[in-house]
């Protein structure tokens, strides 16, 4: 009822639609006489054949919530944010962030939420060594949209990668990646990113 004064519709008998996130689709019509909720249908929404992830240091400052916000809309499936080395910001309000996740996903009427963790950078990178591309700054080869399918975009922090993480990419032949331009701020390039892998070219 909150919901329904805050958008100026308890005095008018209206539909709506309520999201579990996982692609249930719920309609329901109110009536201001009955002050009650009726359920009119369910469906299931059209469910994605392959989950699209992004590992990112976190961001900082108010940045983060931008992240989220833009993320979400494109309609990426997973976030994991990872500490490096240089990493500044090391930790994030879980239930904040997925609060925010929720108002972006019903504003832009995503039919799953995006789901978030945060992990130490070394330990999950060595176990998704297979999966990964790095976008790097300083790298003579140019991004292909070609090189992240099926992948993983991982973008470290704006202090750049430790030696050690950069010796273990070496030695694990990980791909790496520079964007066209400029050097992109972390949130930037995650951004990038997710469209890339949402909307290819």
């Amino acid at each position: 009822m909150a919901h329904l004064r805050a958008l100026r519709l308890s005095k008018e008998e209206t539909t709506i639609q309520i999201r579990d996130g996982v692609g249930g689709l719920y309609d329901y019509q109110f009536s201001p006489q009955s002050k009650e909720l009726k359920f009119l249908d369910e469906t299931q929404g059209p469910r994605k054949t392959e989950r699209k992830t992004v590992a990112i240091a976190l961001p900082k400052g108010n940045r983060f919530d931008f992240f989220l916000q833009k993320v979400t809309e494109i309609g990426l499936d997973a976030v994991v944010f990872l500490v490096f080395r240089h990493s500044i910001r090391k930790e994030f309000n879980l239930e904040r962030a997925e609060k925010i996740v929720k108002e972006a996903a019903a504003q832009s009427k995503q039919t799953e939420l995006l789901t978030l963790s945060i992990e130490p950078a070394a330990e999950w990178m060595d176990s998704h060594k297979e999966s990964l591309v790095v976008f790097h700054p300083h790298q003579s080869e140019i991004f292909r949209t070609s090189q992240i399918l099926g992948k993983i975009p991982v973008i470290g922090p704006e202090g750049g990668f430790h030696a050690d993480e950069e010796d273990w990419m070496e030695k694990n032949k990980i791909p790496k990646v520079t964007l066209p331009g400029g050097v992109l701020r972390t949130e930037t390039a995650g951004i990038v990113a997710a469209s890339f892998l949402a909307y290819g070219t």
